[in-house]
């Protein structure tokens, strides 16, 4: 599987980007990863490899340029940071990293030009993506929001309150004991997705913690919750794009 690593210029600074697709010939719908607090890793770069197994190129920007933090970090010893990090993250900014992320693989002949795109993410990536479809309005097709965080709060720009331009089918993966995705906050969420008449589907996984998706964390890792998710994401890509 071609994998490679690039950079692009912002008008904050360099960041880099994770590229992965299939061998063969494409062109290869393009799904964007978007990363948890714990920074671009390996780990992620297998997430990464998955999707793109299933007949997509993959793009994953590391988002924490802006602060120089590099993953993998370790919650324990670099929370501060990382939440500072997350805190100094809105959604405009990340749409302009995910604009340049794509600008890299515009000249690819083996990936999908001017298709709609697929958007995954996991915790603050998870909120990104639903940020991301509003933001991205109709260029978006589908995004699956994975152990998520802070999608219904009482703040003004709560993800909640912003759903006029999704255009997208949208996938919620959510651990039935997690702090940062209550039932409370989820009631709020359908109700605002079903008043804005948005596709969707929100599942709810027994047993799983949140960060229930990174084997690399035995603590929280859930098997069955992982590979169910997989299946979801893998079904909705197929339908949206391709």
């Amino acid at each position: 599987m071609p994998d490679r690593n690039e950079t692009v210029t912002t008008s904050d600074g360099t960041m880099e980007v994770f590229i992965t697709r299939p061998d063969g010939a494409g062109p290869f719908p393009v799904v964007v990863q978007l990363m948890d607090g714990l920074g671009m890793r390996d780990e992620l770069h297998g997430h990464a490899r998955r999707v793109a197994s299933w007949g997509y190129c993959v793009v994953s920007p590391d988002l924490f340029y802006r602060q120089g933090l590099k993953g993998p970090l370790d919650f324990a010893k670099e929370g501060e940071k990382i939440m500072a990090a997350i805190g100094g993250l809105n959604a405009q900014m990340a749409k302009s990293d995910v604009e340049a992320a794509l600008s890299l693989v515009e000249g690819d002949q083996e990936v999908q030009r001017g298709g709609r795109i697929g958007l995954h993410g996991y915790c603050m990536g998870g909120k990104l993506t639903l940020e991301l479809a509003q933001a991205m309005g109709a260029r978006v097709a589908c995004g699956a929001s994975i152990h998520p965080g802070g999608l219904a709060t009482d703040a003004p720009t709560s993800p909640h309150r912003h759903l006029d331009q999704v255009k997208a089918e949208l996938y919620f993966g959510i651990a039935d004991n997690d702090a940062m995705a209550t039932p409370e906050q989820m009631a709020i969420l359908e109700r605002a997705l079903g008043d804005a008449g948005i596709a969707y589907r929100l599942e709810w996984h027994p047993g799983a913690l949140h960060g229930f998706m990174m084997p690399s964390r035995a603590e929280l890792y859930h098997e069955q919750a992982a590979e169910t998710v997989w299946q979801r994401m893998e079904d909705l890509f197929a339908r949206c794009l391709k």
